[in-house]
């Protein structure tokens, strides 16, 4: 890094001496720092600074410190902290860059860079609140593997997903059915500079049974059970020095919610037939598209489980707010992805007709990335079978199976708070679907194999 000056305000946050010292390790830095309790001159000038740090504990008082926040409107700002204070609570949670009050020199490093970074890619422009959001066009298309974004909100994410990765905290993923919770788990996973070279272990609890949670997590000896004709490590084990990938936590039946968090806290777990303790070093993250505070108020989560997992929260947005051009912009992608496929070659993409983008902007899209995805590798087929995209044929095409959010409501993931509502909602789907067990797993959201496994749980069968 070049020489920055770094506008250091305070608050309530004693922090400007240690972000002094880690800056001196990287980069000339220039610390000022800012008093909000003095009475400062009233220029409307620019501060001349490349980046702020901001305690959420310093700007409770907008009235009186409105001029100096418009001094620095434009320049990048990270907060420091939490908490509910003025300008940084009305600041919605995606759009904010975020340093825990307890910051290290390797999180400082690792925020610094991307913020910085995303100021040469031309985000700069930081809105007040409650001004316009940026506009699509002044951001960068980015593209990780099959992750493809470009909106202001999925950077945000992908930048906290790669700033809170850096930190040996514990993540919690919250998003939609189809949003792409295990890409983020996955980028959370590869940011953190001990964890990232070891495994990562995805590990989906709605398709646990109940009579093997304690195997299959802690493992077993060779002769606990019968069956058991080896040594099996278990989940915990096989994340050792790595991360482990907990999807559809809160599908977790509550008594086995209890001996996940007793293994999390102590650190150790017993295998199933062993005397012996071992010791568990691994990075957990967690995703789910349930409520599960809703859950924790109707007794079916763990408070204190949600509190260990939960250190730090990540939202993934739903194509309907990612916005139309993002909506386009991940269809071609899919759609030339679904060639290259299908045909086994290098094939040169057809110009996709304004009929189709109309369509791709105006869709809903309730099973988000995944459903859009599975559109685009229909009509992938139809091209490679046909070589046009007939208008009628494809939209009657893209159209099979789609769903009516307005008179189906399942466009939000179900809202299953209790297992008498969850069963009854299992019900009324399949019944909705004369029981075809493939259509009942797409309105609920689900996996086939994860209905399959409710019906058996509730004795429900067709």
């Amino acid at each position: 890094m070049n020489m920055i000056r770094v506008l250091v305000w305070e608050g309530q946050h004693d922090f400007a001496k240690r972000l002094e010292r880690c800056l001196s390790q990287h980069a000339d830095a220039e610390v000022i720092r800012y008093d909000d309790e003095v009475d400062h001159p009233s220029s409307m000038e620019a501060m001349d600074v490349d980046i702020v740090f901001i305690s959420t504990t310093a700007l409770r008082r907008y009235e009186k410190n409105h001029l100096a926040w418009k001094r620095i409107e434009g320049v990048p700002v990270i907060w420091v902290g939490s908490g509910e204070q003025s300008i940084y609570a009305t600041t919605p949670l995606s759009e904010r860059v975020v340093l825990p009050a307890y910051f290290n020199c390797a999180s400082l490093s690792a925020v610094l860079k991307h913020t910085l970074h995303t100021v040469t890619q031309g985000a700069t422009d930081r809105p007040l609140p409650g001004d316009d959001a940026i506009s699509l066009t002044e951001l960068p298309m980015a593209k990780d593997g099959d992750f493809v974004y470009q909106s202001p909100c999925m950077h945000r994410l992908v930048g906290n997903a790669r700033l809170y990765g850096a930190l040996s905290v514990n993540v919690l993923i919250r998003g939609a059915s189809g949003t792409g919770k295990e890409y983020v788990a996955r980028l959370v996973a590869d940011s953190h500079p001990e964890y990232r070279s070891g495994p990562f272990v995805p590990v989906n609890c709605a398709a646990i049974p109940d009579a093997l949670f304690e195997s299959l997590f802690f493992g077993h000896v060779r002769g606990a059970f019968t069956g058991a004709v080896r040594d099996h490590p278990g989940f915990l084990r096989e994340a050792n020095n790595g991360t482990l990938y907990l999807d559809e936590i809160g599908d977790l039946p509550f008594y086995q919610q209890v001996k996940l968090l007793r293994a999390l806290e102590d650190g150790v777990i017993h295998p199933v037939g062993s005397n012996e303790t071992m010791r568990i070093n691994f990075r957990l993250v967690t995703a789910t598209n349930r409520p599960l505070i809703n859950m924790i108020r109707e007794g079916t989560f763990r408070l204190d489980l949600y509190h260990r997992i939960s250190v730090v929260e990540l939202y993934i947005p739903t194509l309907q707010e990612r916005g139309g051009d993002e909506k386009w912009l991940l269809f071609t992608h899919a759609f030339r992805l679904a060639l290259e496929k299908f045909s086994g070659d290098d094939i040169a993409s057809p110009e996709l007709p304004g009929w189709l983008k109309d369509w791709v902007y105006t869709s809903q899209f309730p099973g988000n990335v995944r459903e859009l995805f599975n559109r685009a590798a229909r009509l992938a087929a139809f091209y490679l079978g046909h070589g046009v995209l007939e208008q009628t044929e494809c939209m009657h095409l893209l159209r099979a199976g789609e769903i009516d959010c307005e008179t189906t409501g399942v466009c939000a993931p179900p809202d299953f708070s209790t297992r008498a509502e969850e069963r009854s909602q299992v019900l009324d789907a399949l019944e909705k679907n004369q029981w075809r067990r493939l259509e009942t797993a797409e309105a609920l959201g689900w996996s086939r194999k994860t209905l399959w496994l409710k019906m058996k749980k509730y004795g429900l069968s067709g």
